[in-house]
């Protein structure tokens, strides 16, 4: 192909150069007299763009100097004796008679112009358009000059003759160019890419999974050989890989699947998209009961919503978060717990979903809750009546009680009042617990609170000698709660700081803001705190830290907490610092 590339160029230089002699010798008779025609545009349009850009304004015009239009006139005439002398052949000299009659008429108004004979807009418009006409004729002339001398570069005989022959030989050049390159081009295709285009297929197929697929290898004498042999040698490693693979992937599904099979629970696993991938047979048990067959119930579809927004886990562990459904003439209840996975190469993640089945749990603990508040209420009404006879003996109306029997009476009534404290406490968890805690919420002052908490534990700190002290955060706006209920928690939580207070201690009360929807009440005192290993259960019903010497039953945490919740509000109690042990309550801003 180089070879013939190179004698096709070197033939074609040789014909070029050939016709440019001939061309040469033509053009350099001619080329003078098409140049010099050519100079008449461009010495009227020089005079023009002089000249008629003085008339663009309003009269009066200023008369014009001479000095460009003789000079352009002075070439022009000269112009014109090159041409007349340059060719003598009638056609050429009728249009230089033209050509010399339209620049007299050329010459004639610009005489006039610069006469100041142009005074008045009329005029200007008229010369203007006068001009434009002469300028056009002489364009006009002035090519059908250059097309004479064209014609005559084309007449040539022997430029003629001598195209032909170049022509022709470069035809036949071509052609057994042609000829040669369809020939290489047949062998390349045939031998080298051929080969390509069933390799690329090859590939096509490996990529759509069909590993059955092998090249038929090549003769000896071919490069594609050994690449064929390296892509057979890849398909059989990838068919292998593949068959392990499927085993490895069959092998985790039966695990997975008898996992899920062996959990009692009803579990679904999602994927990133919130589809169902996986259901173990509970759950499809669950979803056919409930009519709603492989797809999650609405209930648990909006906690998995809001959980998948906020992005954190769901993992309850209170059972009267169950859900209640109800399958024929039975109810289920039901804790759902969320919680995301990842796959260990982090590609691959989802959400897996945990029904809980709490009935059981539901039901003893309801039944706990009316079997509590039964006895309490039945042991309240006759306890009333004994604390009623003890207030009376104490009074003496049915006689005088000797100092034994007062003493005796007196340590009696304060048992009974102390029994009575238990009791209603023990109705308050009843009703927390039963949710049947009526709260009407309005808004409530703050700082208002805290100052009847204070005036009402003010003896009780003195007789410690333990001070109460309010810190306030400027104004704050009001709370949405029951004042009754609010009363009850922080009259609780300052208790219990009066109470673990050492002597010449302080109790401050702090407000706070924490964030825009909520205001905080901290409760801080000075005593020895809650145990570590006990912080995480002081809000459990009946729980006492090790080592308590004050008096309770440990309800009054644990019902503070249910009426917050109650308030959508949170309790809780920050770490230890600066020897300072701290619960706070955060209560909806009105």
């Amino acid at each position: 192909m180089i070879l013939l590339l190179w004698g096709v160029g070197a033939a074609a230089l040789v014909l070029v150069r050939e016709a440019y002699k001939n061309y040469e010798e033509i053009l350099g008779a001619n080329y003078p007299a098409i140049k010099t025609a050519r100079s008449f545009h461009t010495l009227t349009a020089n005079t023009d763009a002089y000249y008629v850009s003085g008339l663009a304004g309003e009269p009066p015009y200023k008369t014009p100097e001479r000095t460009v239009f003789d000079l352009n006139q002075g070439l022009m005439s000269a112009a014109m004796a090159s041409l007349r002398d340059t060719n003598d052949d009638p056609a050429w000299q009728d249009v230089l008679d033209r050509l010399q009659r339209t620049l007299g008429i050329y010459s004639d108004e610009y005489e006039h112009l610069l006469e100041g004979g142009v005074e008045t807009r009329d005029q200007a418009d008229k010369f203007i358009s006068g001009l434009s006409r002469r300028t056009q004729d002489i364009a006009e002339q002035c090519d059908s000059l250059f097309l004479l001398a064209e014609e005559r570069l084309k007449a040539s005989a022997v430029e003629e003759r001598q195209s032909a022959n170049n022509t022709l030989f470069v035809v036949v050049l071509v052609l057994v160019g042609t000829a040669i390159a369809v020939f290489i081009y047949y062998q390349l295709v045939r031998h080298l890419v051929d080969p390509v285009v069933g390799l690329q297929r090859s590939i096509d197929e490996i990529r759509k999974g069909n590993f059955e697929l092998t090249l038929a290898e090549p003769g000896n004498d071919s490069e594609f050989r050994g690449v064929a042999a390296a892509f057979n040698d890849m398909a059989a490693e990838l068919r292998l890989r593949r068959g392990e693979t499927d085993e490895r992937l069959m092998r985790t599904n039966l695990v997975n699947r008898a996992i899920l099979e062996a959990i009692p629970s009803p579990v679904f696993v999602l994927g990133d998209d919130g589809r169902i991938l996986q259901i173990n047979p509970a759950a499809e048990a669950l979803t056919e009961n409930l009519g709603i067959a492989n797809r999650l119930p609405a209930k648990i579809q909006r906690i998995l919503d809001e959980s998948a927004e906020s992005g954190e886990n769901h993992l309850p562990d209170d059972p009267r978060e169950a859900l209640l459904f109800r399958i024929g003439e039975r109810e289920f209840f039901y804790l759902p717990r969320i919680f995301s996975f990842t796959s260990e190469d982090g590609v691959y993640s989802g959400r897996a979903v945990l029904l809980h089945n709490v009935t059981r749990i539901r039901w003893l603990d309801d039944m706990k809750t009316n079997l509590l508040s039964t006895v309490s209420h039945e042991v309240k009404t006759p306890l009333t009546g004994i604390r009623m006879v003890l207030h009376l003996l104490l009074e003496e109306r049915s006689g005088k009680l000797s100092p034994i029997q007062k003493t005796m009476v007196t340590s009696a009534n304060d048992d009974c009042e102390r029994l009575l404290t238990t009791l209603n406490t023990l109705l308050d968890l009843s009703r927390a617990e039963s949710g049947t805690t009526h709260l009407e919420r309005v808004p409530v002052a703050l700082q208002e609170a805290l100052s009847r908490s204070e005036r009402l534990f003010a003896p009780k700190a003195s007789a410690r000698n333990v001070s109460i002290h309010v810190e306030s955060n400027g104004a704050l706006p009001d709370v949405s709660a029951d004042p009754v209920r609010l009363d009850e928690v922080l009259n609780n939580l300052v208790s219990n700081a009066i109470k673990h207070s050492p002597e010449g201690g302080t109790v401050t009360l702090r407000t706070s803001q924490p964030d825009a929807d909520h205001l905080r009440v901290s409760v801080i005192d000075q005593g020895e705190g809650v145990p570590e290993s006990s912080q995480n259960r002081i809000f459990e019903r009946f729980f006492r830290a090790p080592g308590q010497t004050a008096e309770g039953v440990g309800l009054g945490l644990f019902i503070c907490r249910e009426i917050m919740r109650a308030h959508e509000g949170r309790i809780g109690l920050r770490e230890r610092t600066e020897d300072q042990t701290e619960f706070f309550i955060d209560v909806p801003i009105a």
